[in-house]
């Protein structure tokens, strides 16, 4: 099924962006505007609204800040959009919550609020999507691929190329995508086409650089206050 018969005009759709927000970064909230400008103008739906889900602390990733400074701050962040906010489910769960988990929740939740008729989608950088292939340490699949093949074809992906990443290349040689790789959905950002991301940031903060503009300044003084990323 082709996206343009999948997605209809009109149609209601929550956008959902997943990751550590470590931190939260201008590119995080373009990724929305981007994916709600293209799916707009394109397919003629509804954005009707835009989740920030970090992930929880369980996750296993070098200089993590805690849940709780990474919620607040995707807060502050989505402070600046009427349509975007910040949600601490994922990120209060007990153990770490895989991407599928995720998207179903928040796919019940949207059709409470916004009716049966909603769709959700999930919202990505091209660096996540080239994550698909990787391989663990202990032989197991980042991404198991039928968790690939459900987000994409239950739910639909939104890519945002960054950087050197090249998802269109990474799907294509998902062999288990073919029949449903036109529903991710590959975009660039063509008014402010930058590459910052929060390991940058990071390490900016380490070295004493200044971060301003490539996060918001209500996220800058919360780092300052509590110490983060030193």
């Amino acid at each position: 099924m082709a996206a343009r018969e999948w997605l209809q005009s009109g149609t209601k759709v929550v956008l959902l962006g997943v990751g550590s927000f470590n931190p939260p970064t201008i590119m995080h909230l373009r990724m929305f505007e981007l994916a709600r400008n293209h799916l707009e103008k394109v397919f003629g739906c509804t954005v009707v609204e835009g989740i920030i889900s970090p992930v929880a602390d369980n996750y296993a990733k070098k200089n993590l800040a805690s849940a709780i400074h990474r919620v607040e701050m995707a807060r502050l962040a989505a402070s600046t959009s009427d349509w975007i906010h910040a949600d601490s489910w994922e990120s209060s769960q007990k153990t770490w919550t895989r991407t599928l988990q995720v998207l179903k929740y928040h796919q019940d939740v949207a059709r409470e609020r916004h009716g049966e008729a909603t769709r959700l989608m999930l919202v990505s950088g091209g660096d996540l999507v080239d994550s698909f292939p990787k391989i663990l340490e202990n032989g197991e699949n980042l991404w198991h691929p039928n968790d690939i093949s459900a987000i994409i074809n239950d739910y639909g992906l939104i890519i945002v190329t960054r950087g050197l990443s090249n998802p269109r290349e990474t799907l294509g040689n998902l062999t288990f995508l073919k029949e449903t790789a036109e529903r991710a959905q590959i975009i660039s950002d063509e008014v402010c086409p930058c590459d910052v991301s929060s390991t940058r940031v990071r390490s900016a903060i380490q070295d004493g650089r200044s971060i301003k503009y490539a996060v918001l300044d209500p996220i800058i003084a919360y780092i300052q206050q509590h110490g983060l990323y030193r």
